[in-house]
């Protein structure tokens, strides 16, 4: 998958209703990504959650 793609799921997956309060509570990196993981169409690996994440930082100047 490209980075593209990747934040775009990223993005709409941690913007999910459903999953929202439960991220707010994760402690860490690989917390949120089991959460997501539960989606349905959340199919990334950790290693492309993990560059998405990344590159969502990048973007946003952090």
């Amino acid at each position: 998958m490209d980075p593209h793609e990747i934040t775009h799921v990223l993005l709409h997956a941690l913007t999910e209703e459903c999953v929202a309060k439960r991220i707010d509570g994760a402690r860490s990196q690989q917390e949120v990504y089991t959460i997501l993981k539960e989606l349905p169409y959340f199919s990334i690996t950790m290693e492309e959650f993990q560059r998405g994440i990344e590159e969502l930082k990048e973007e946003r100047g952090g």
